[in-house]
């Protein structure tokens, strides 16, 4: 049985309390007070038939234990009304805390406390400090935060250790793991939980594979995203087959053009925005049902975008508005968010009326024009003080927001039959949302290499959003995030697209400026580079679909963590390489004018993917140019003959 049961009866083990809490919400990033009243330490004063008994005074809390050789999960029957939860675990030292949804910056999370709640992870306060500490004072992209800080797009109250042991909780409501103490793991609830699960693996894929039996897997990426870039462009038709062109003539491969703006432009203070109204721009995009037939009929996917939004005074914001679709206000009213310089209404998801009604949007405005697919933007926004359908309130229903928005999108592509067709790829996530999409993509990155915001944070967060059972993530190229001083460079760009060649989708982004940003035919030495990787991508296609496939089976993730395939101290401190699958490791070039990286090899023997070298076990500085970055082939695996012989 599971050794965690031993730690049941210690004192300590359970802590309750009464607490109301509050949160302000700015543009999608939160504020929260919890105003505590006592805290009880409850004692065990008994323990039998799997049920174990906890009081102090009038507090009583009663848990149920259902237990396996390796799964201890734990219900609680509360007597009073309790609705704080402290939960006391051991710990040490050197063990290595790994997920709680998406994080950007420290991939292990020991010495941390980390929130579970739903966020947009950037604020306009952030940007301006960051403004302030790079173009005032002068400090570099290695410039990290305060951890408290953190806020996040996919949050999940699971995490897994270097010990094999998985934590999940099913819950909706804010929580606080804290990793901060060396002998212990503390985990606080806002409300109690549904069950708290341990299992102890044999080792830690073992874990990762019970954890995607229990919560789901993402469905199966469509094939067609393995054959080459998904290139962005806005702008009308003119623009992205000229683009589409320019890479063809290069030799490139080219799966899809996505064109966020397929239902018009708004130009804001922030730049280039998307028309928050989902019907096709017959202005920019005119014929557009025959338009992608064509394009289809030259095995190029035409996709767009789609979020829980409508602007005011719209069509669609209209039509929801009138039929009591939309989330309100406690004076009645529809609640309106601030997106810069306009407000929109938040679709009421829980509501059946009007996620039915949003379901046929998206399969009359996107499936049946044709589209093949579209980003599912936000789900982080559902404000605490809203007013909605379902009776359990905002503030439970916070954190399963994006689940139900993946579950919208999904349910709507199943029911015209087009699951294995269409590539739906989400920001926002929750436990479940993985379930309903095809890919995570890691939120909107600044265009620079800074390790908060810029391109190191991306590889944090696919390794971590791989700890949580979400396998199949992936990144804008280039960036999203254009503000004051920033914009993407030429080597950015570069560097970007060499890192996402290793990933299941190899996709571009404009940015929100795209007139400020180097995008992939901005020169003829960007777009010779670009098209040979797009080129490489699709050679690839064998690899990233026996990869879809293990993850399929086993739930093992495409990007993995170092300590995957080496039991060794290193793999479990490093997080800015990984593994893409068991035979090919991936050291990006991570900083701004650098034309080298220092790996970790562990032990074996390795040979770089484009120059052929051998190399051994330990630390390498290894060369690497703009067109061979640092990536390896691991010797004597299954893949290894196949990825020696491609033309790179």
């Amino acid at each position: 049985m599971n050794d965690i049961s031993k730690h049941f009866t210690l004192p300590g083990f359970i802590t309750v309390a009464k607490g109301h809490a509050s949160y302000t919400m700015s543009r999608g990033t939160f504020k929260t007070k919890d105003k505590i009243g006592e805290k009880r330490i409850l004692s065990c004063t008994s323990a039998f038939d799997h049920q174990y008994h906890y009081e102090n005074k009038e507090m009583k809390v009663v848990m149920n234990v259902e237990t396996n050789e390796h799964e201890v999960v734990c219900t609680f029957d509360i007597q009073s009304d309790i609705n704080r939860l402290w939960i006391n675990l051991p710990s040490s030292m050197d063990e290595g805390i790994y997920g709680c949804g998406e994080q950007f910056t420290h991939f292990n999370l020991k010495g941390k406390k980390v929130p579970i709640w739903v966020s947009e992870h950037h604020s306009l306060k952030k940007l301006l400090k960051k403004a302030i500490r790079t173009k005032i004072l002068g400090e570099n992209d290695a410039f990290l935060s305060n951890y408290k800080n953190h806020q996040t797009y996919i949050a999940q109250p699971t995490f897994v250790t270097s010990h094999a042991l998985l934590v999940h909780a099913d819950t909706s409501s804010y929580c606080e793991y804290d990793f901060s103490k060396t002998d212990q793991t503390i985990l606080h609830f806002r409300s109690i939980p549904t069950s708290i699960t341990f299992y102890k693996g044999e080792n830690i894929s073992s874990c990762l594979s019970y954890l995607s039996d229990k919560i789901g897997k993402h469905p199966r990426l469509p094939q067609w995203v393995s054959t080459g870039a998904i290139v962005a462009s806005q702008g009308g038709w003119d623009k992205a087959i000229e683009r589409v062109r320019h890479i063809q003539q290069q030799n490139g491969k080219v799966a899809a053009i996505w064109s966020q703006d397929w239902s018009g432009q708004l130009i804001t203070q922030f730049g280039t925005q998307v028309f928050w109204n989902w019907q096709v721009d017959e202005r920019l995009y005119p014929n557009a049902k025959q338009k992608i037939a064509e394009l289809n009929s030259q095995g190029i996917r035409f996709l767009g975008y789609i979020n829980t939004f409508l602007k005011e005074d719209t069509i669609l914001y209209n039509e929801a508005k009138s039929n009591k679709y939309l989330v309100m206000t406690n004076a009645g009213h529809p609640y309106l968010i601030q997106s810069t310089t306009f407000q929109a209404g938040i679709v009421d998801l829980t509501n059946p009326d009007a996620f039915d009604w949003y379901k046929k949007v998206i399969q009359h405005e996107m499936i049946d024009l044709g589209l093949g697919g579209w980003m599912a933007d936000f789900g982080e926004y559902l404000p605490t003080d809203a007013v909605i359908f379902d009776s359990r309130g905002a503030q439970q229903m916070h954190n399963v927001w994006p689940d139900l928005w993946a579950k919208c999108n999904y349910e709507a592509i199943v029911q015209r039959g087009k699951e294995h067709e269409i590539f739906v790829f989400n920001r926002a996530g929750f436990t479940h949302t993985h379930k309903y999409t095809h890919s995570m993509w890691v939120g909107d990155q600044h265009v620079d290499f800074s390790k908060e915001y810029g391109l190191p944070s991306v590889i944090v967060a696919m390794l971590s959003l791989s700890m949580n059972g979400k396998g199949v993530s992936h990144s804008d190229i280039g960036g999203y995030t254009t503000i004051f001083h920033m914009k993407r460079s030429e080597e950015l760009m570069m560097r970007w697209a060499e890192m996402n060649v290793f990933s299941p989708v190899f996709r571009t982004h404009e940015g929100n400026r795209p007139e400020s940003n180097v995008q992939v035919d901005s020169n003829p030495e960007v777009l010779t580079h670009f098209s040979r990787l797009s080129s490489l991508f699709s050679q690839l296609k064998p690899y990233h679909q026996h990869l879809l496939d293990e993850y399929q089976q086993s739930g093992l993730p495409l990007v993995r963590p170092m300590f995957l395939i080496s039991n060794a101290p290193e793999a479990f401190q490093i997080q800015y390489q990984y593994m893409y699958g068991d035979s090919l490791l991936v050291a990006p070039v991570i900083e701004k004018d650098s034309s080298s990286v220092h790996v970790w090899l562990p032990e074996g023997r390795w040979t770089h993917f484009f120059t052929k070298e051998l190399f051994r076990e330990g630390y390498h500085q290894v060369k690497a140019p703009i067109g061979q970055p640092a990536v390896f082939i691991r010797s004597e695996t299954t893949w290894s003959e196949f990825l020696s012989k491609l033309s790179v």
